[in-house]
């Protein structure tokens, strides 16, 4: 047999195709792969404040195709910053805004600076905001609830109120570690002497003060009246 039947023979032939089908199909599921990762990390954007310091999460919304809110997509997403995948939706917010806004201005964050606590402040209305806060633990963002006003001798005074058509609420974090949350729309019962609870100059504003205790419950440490600029 000479070399150039060799190199024509049945076993090689059906080497070479084997292995140019190998090749194909790698191309093929490489560009497969290509393009669902473009597609699956290209159709967020991310909120205000919604990166994070250590740039390993991001909170993200969908953008509106149409100029209608309520036509959007109103999921917030928390998002694996550093491989472009989510994580999961943060289930208690959403970008909505009540049909007000856009899902790209309704939704704002911050973040402790050691990236482990993650606040969420958003639109529910027309000039309603409502917030939630979240402890980012094993790459999850667990829901934390806030102690009853009632918890605190102050608070017992706010039972009974009324409020007004657009009552909301907006989220703070000091340098301290603080959490302020910061009440509106409250109407005070003008029977009740509040400044003798401390209360001077409560007109329909509250600052609710909270901190972690040593087993890492949050704890409502104290309530004033925001102070006027």
């Amino acid at each position: 047999m000479t070399a150039d039947s060799r190199a024509y023979s049945p076993e090689s032939t059906s080497t070479f195709s084997q292995l140019v089908s190998s090749l194909a199909m790698r191309n093929i599921l490489t560009a497969i792969f290509l393009l669902g990762s473009h597609a699956y990390a290209g159709d967020w954007v991310v909120t205000r404040g919604g990166l994070s310091p250590d740039g390993k999460f991001a909170v993200a919304v969908f953008p509106q195709k149409t100029e209608f809110v309520d036509e959007a997509d109103d999921t917030v997403l928390l998002i694996d910053q550093t491989r472009g995948r989510r994580i999961g939706p943060l289930e208690e917010v959403s970008s909505s805004g009540g049909t007000w806004g856009t899902t790209a201005t309704n939704v704002h964050c911050l973040w402790s600076p050691d990236s482990t606590l993650l606040i969420v402040n958003f639109r529910t209305g027309r000039l309603m905001h409502s917030s939630q806060i979240y402890r980012i633990r094993d790459r999850r963002a667990v829901p934390l609830s806030l102690p009853d006003a009632k918890t605190h001798p102050k608070g017992k005074l706010l039972v009974g109120l009324q409020s007004t058509a657009n009552p909301g609420s907006e989220i703070t974090l000091t340098k301290d570690g603080c959490i302020c949350k910061r009440g509106w729309g409250y109407v005070p019962d003008f029977t009740v002497d509040y400044a003798k609870h401390g209360l001077t100059g409560f007109e329909g504003e509250l600052l609710f003060h909270y901190r972690f205790d040593q087993h890492g419950q949050l704890q409502l440490h104290d309530i004033t009246v925001p102070s006027t600029p």
